[in-house]
């Protein structure tokens, strides 16, 4: 079994692009092959622990979502919630294991598949929504035409995604590890490597999503400890903060339109800047975080239940607070949506569980090797992308935090990435 589990692995990365199948539970295409390939994990690698004594934050994270399942109003959709959690967690074990054990050839050629798999999703998308018969038959696939606030119509691209945001998380990840790749390859490869990291950057502008501010952030970690210039390093930090900052900004208020308005907004704002009457649009992200904290205050200790943030949408839209489009959607942040879901204990758990990250990816981003760094830097992007997308559900996250932590089994590189 042991001679199955290399392509095993590479076929389930390269098939996570593949994200939408209409399976029960939101499963993905490649979800079908965890337990073959958690089975061929455990016969290749027999009489090694899965659970290591830092893994403590995990279990308590998933111990807390079951316990507010427990005592739910609707147990059941709290169980699926539950299974979902452990399902990702499985993932981030059983690859984790693999780098482990497996080594760092396989380890690499996994994360190719998964570059590769992304550049080509990314290229189609951009090929077909672009230059192709956009809007006819599976065309809608990659991408969707939408009205969006301060830029106004644009063509965005999802690839084979439910949404653009999920596809933009997806690329920042992609375009990290490209990165890697390109700073630790052969001068005749790096500029095979250059061409695909490009690619990857302009897939993630064209998404037109908030992973942006993820990926600034991400690519500043990663490339600024190379820049020689102390005024190019900070530029660099800058420019990633504002992006965050405006980011975050547009995920509140949107321009009062003189025409038509998008789908984002929810309700009109007015108020008094510097003596002058300024009018917005409040904008569905911010209304999602109101009735996300609404729900908490309301439900302090155990929340509405995992899973049932739907009930609180659905109240709000009867209330004429926000849209019928948003009325049974998750709250676009993953803490207020803990809050609301799993009250106060549940989002402790979640910030312990992610400062439990911060301080295992810090010495893997000052001196891990090369594909680790870019993996930690990934991490770090889409846990900043949590304030308007629910990243822990994200299968790629957990992938990329397994490479990150396995920095030894990556390899330690023979020079050290000194410029872009």
């Amino acid at each position: 079994m042991s001679g199955v589990l290399p392509w095993l692995a590479v076929l389930y990365v390269a098939l996570l692009p593949v994200g939408r199948s209409g399976l029960p539970l939101n499963a993905q295409w490649g979800d079908l092959l965890v337990p073959a390939l958690a089975f061929a994990a455990w016969r290749a690698t027999p009489g090694g622990s899965w659970w290591r004594r830092s893994d403590w934050p995990l279990l308590a994270y998933l111990a807390i979502t079951a316990l507010a399942a427990a005592v739910s109003p609707e147990p059941a959709a709290g169980l699926s919630h539950v299974a979902k959690q452990i399902y990702v967690a499985a993932i981030f074990l059983v690859f984790r294991r693999l780098s482990a054990e497996a080594g760092s050839a396989l380890t690499a050629s996994v994360l190719r598949a998964f570059v590769a798999a992304m550049a080509l999703v990314c290229g189609v998308s951009i090929l077909v929504v672009f230059f192709g018969d956009f809007g006819a038959g599976w065309a809608p696939m990659f991408g969707e035409l939408q009205l969006l606030p301060f830029v106004g119509v644009v063509r965005r691209l999802r690839g084979l995604f439910e949404a653009p945001e999920f596809f933009g998380n997806a690329l920042l990840v992609a375009f990290m590890l490209a990165l890697g790749l390109r700073a630790r390859a052969a001068a005749a490869e790096r500029p095979w490597w250059t061409a695909v990291a490009c690619l990857l950057a302009a897939g993630e502008f064209l998404t037109y999503s908030r992973s942006v501010a993820g990926f600034c952030v991400a690519t500043a970690l990663f490339l600024t400890p190379g820049v020689r210039s102390p005024g190019l390093r900070a530029s660099a930090w800058v420019l990633a903060v504002a992006v965050v900052l405006i980011v975050n900004v547009a995920s509140v208020v949107g321009p009062m339109p003189a025409g038509a308005a998008t789908h984002y907004e929810v309700g009109s704002i007015s108020t008094d800047i510097a003596g002058a009457r300024v009018e917005a649009k409040l904008v569905s992200y911010a209304a999602l975080k109101r009735i996300a904290w609404a729900g908490f205050v309301e439900h302090p200790l155990t929340g509405v239940g995992p899973g049932r943030f739907s009930t609180l949408t659905e109240t709000a839209f009867r209330e004429g607070r926000i849209t019928a489009r948003y009325r049974s959607v998750p709250p676009h942040s993953d803490l207020a949506g803990r809050l609301a879901e799993a009250g106060v204990l549940g989002g402790l758990s979640l910030v312990v569980l992610w400062v439990a990250w911060l301080r295992v990816l810090r010495p893997v981003l000052s001196g891990g090797a090369l594909l680790s760094r870019a993996a930690a830097a990934a991490v770090i992007g889409i846990l900043v992308n949590s304030m308007n997308a629910e990243v822990m559900n994200f299968r790629f996250l957990w992938i990329a935090l397994a490479w990150a932590t396995m920095a030894d089994a990556l390899g330690r590189e023979d020079r050290s990435f000194t410029r872009p």
